[in-house]
């Protein structure tokens, strides 16, 4: 016995949701339809390349070049510090570059170790300088002549000959001794190292000296004894 299938019955809901995802889906066909000629309109009508080289940069314009270098130099300054002694201080130079304190020294002390012993000092300013005997002046001037860059600034011929003039007339370390020795002893105990030195200073010179320094150093007694 066959059963006759009874028609499937669509609801109104049904029916507005199949036409619906119908008229979707003739959306799409026709949007991808437009899309496919607007790609193919884009790609017949695309430009070949062109076959010509593209033309050559600019060079940038040559760099200058930087200005040489100066040569290096310094000032040699010779002064008299002292009745039997003088000192060569060193110091920039117009024009040449300064190589510094230390290594213009060296090269002072270079030059001259091997024709006259000096020794060394420091400033209360902190700069070096080499000291030399009064009786190798000549000598050290002729060698720091010689050496390349150096502007020599010597000391004037009469502030040379006063000082070496006005040694002669020093007395000798054992006169010295023999006049300290007249003093009482409490007097010479009471001096300190540096006041003893200058009394002698000023002994060497029959006290016609200028004892200069700070107040409360013993000035006053120096100049006593």
């Amino acid at each position: 016995m066959e059963i006759a299938a009874e028609p499937v019955r669509l609801t109104e809901e049904q029916r507005r949701r199949i036409e619906a995802s119908r008229l979707a889906a003739l959306e799409r066909l026709k949007r991808s339809a437009a899309a496919g000629t607007t790609a193919e309109s884009l790609r017949l009508a695309k430009c070949p390349r062109t076959a010509h080289p593209l033309p050559p940069r600019p060079c940038p314009p040559p760099q200058p070049l930087p200005p040489p270098a100066p040569p290096t130099g310094f000032r040699a300054v010779l002064e008299v510090c002292s009745p039997d002694e003088f000192q060569v201080t060193v110091g920039r130079t117009e024009g040449k570059a300064f190589p510094g304190e230390a290594d213009c020294l060296r090269a002072v002390e270079d030059c001259v170790a091997s024709a006259v012993p000096f020794s060394t000092t420091q400033s209360q300013s902190g700069h070096i300088s080499s000291v030399f005997k009064l009786v190798h002046y000549e000598l050290v001037l002729q060698c720091l002549r010689k050496l390349t860059g150096v502007v020599v600034q010597d000391i004037p011929y009469r502030t040379r000959r006063a000082v070496q003039n006005a040694g002669t007339n020093c007395g000798s370390d054992k006169e010295v001794d023999e006049l300290l020795m007249k003093l009482p002893r409490r007097l010479q105990d009471a001096l300190l190292p540096f006041q003893l030195e200058g009394v002698k200073f000023g002994l060497r010179r029959q006290g016609r000296c200028l004892i200069a320094d700070e107040m409360g150093l013993g000035k006053t007694l120096q100049q006593l004894q």
